[in-house]
């Protein structure tokens, strides 16, 4: 069995954290009413990331597959630092275990 790593990207949170992150002049409930204001849809991804570099992503709205191709904005911004952090941690623990 391949192992996985599972992540859920909400792209509605993404941009209410940054936008909270990135303004002192912004109230959380101002943050609320922009966003409900700017997209009628935000993404709803789950991400499986193995062990052997494959990756599976479901969208939770509809339960439908999704290519890493098809990605983009902020949810290919997380996807692609979700590899890279995975491939770090992956190579770490490589060398760790050959020092030893």
């Amino acid at each position: 069995m391949n192992p996985s790593h599972n992540f859920r990207f909400i792209e509605r949170d993404y941009w209410y954290q940054k936008a909270l992150c990135d303004t002192d002049h912004l109230l959380p409930g101002q943050i609320d009413a922009m966003l409900d204001e700017a997209h009628s849809y935000y993404a709803d991804y789950t991400f499986k990331f193995y062990d052997d570099g494959s990756v599976t992503i479901i969208d939770n709205d509809t339960n439908n597959r999704i290519k890493p191709r098809e990605l983009t904005g902020a949810v290919y911004d997380f996807y692609i630092r979700k590899r890279i952090y995975l491939i770090k941690a992956n190579l770490l623990e490589k060398q760790l275990q050959h020092a030893n």
